[in-house]
């Protein structure tokens, strides 16, 4: 696994990932990855709650990599919420496009720290002590993923309070009758 996420974050940097793209129903692609991160949830008694509508538009997009964006985003969100706390999945349609939040109520990032995570291998806790595992390739992926797609990820968070994560795919990813057939 890790060595896969190395190979999608350099094939992502040197500019040769091409998108495998297809009609996807956001909906049910983020069901799925609500259902895999559950059990790592139930074990650390985070809540998981999803606000999104079933009726989202249709994008055209690259289903592994959306949900590997919403699959790494869910995942961050559980590792770092304590127990007692919620992870929430939500979405938002306007002229832009749409936007798919995962809010926990977990530690936050310290502001000085922001930069340093969207960074490949880069974490807020760098020490030797560290509490939490990882490589730090989550969040410089589903960036990546996510601006492959045209769209951004933007990164909320308050000390103590918790994160946002938001993804932004654009209304010109909406599937059309033009674009199915």
């Amino acid at each position: 696994e890790i060595v896969n996420d190395i190979l999608d974050m350099s094939k992502i940097e040197a500019g040769d990932i091409e998108l495998n793209e297809e009609p996807c129903d956001v909906f049910q692609m983020a069901d799925t990855c609500m259902r895999l991160v559950a059990d790592r949830a139930q074990n650390g008694e985070v809540a998981l709650v999803n606000t999104m509508e079933s009726d989202l538009p249709r994008l055209f997009a690259d289903q592994r990599m959306i949900k590997q964006i919403l699959l790494n985003l869910l995942s961050n969100a559980v590792k770092f919420t304590p127990a007692d706390g919620t992870v929430t999945l939500s979405a938002g349609v306007d002229g832009a496009g749409l936007t798919v939040s995962v809010s926990d109520t977990g530690n936050g990032i310290p502001a000085e720290k922001m930069a340093v995570i969207l960074e490949p291998f880069g974490q807020a806790d760098m020490t030797l002590q560290r509490q939490f595992e990882g490589t730090g390739l989550g969040l410089p992926l589903a960036k990546g993923m996510t601006e492959l797609h045209g769209g951004s990820l933007t990164i909320e968070s308050t000390e103590g309070r918790g994160t946002t994560a938001s993804v932004s795919l654009p209304a010109d990813r909406f599937v059309s009758e033009q674009k199915t057939a």
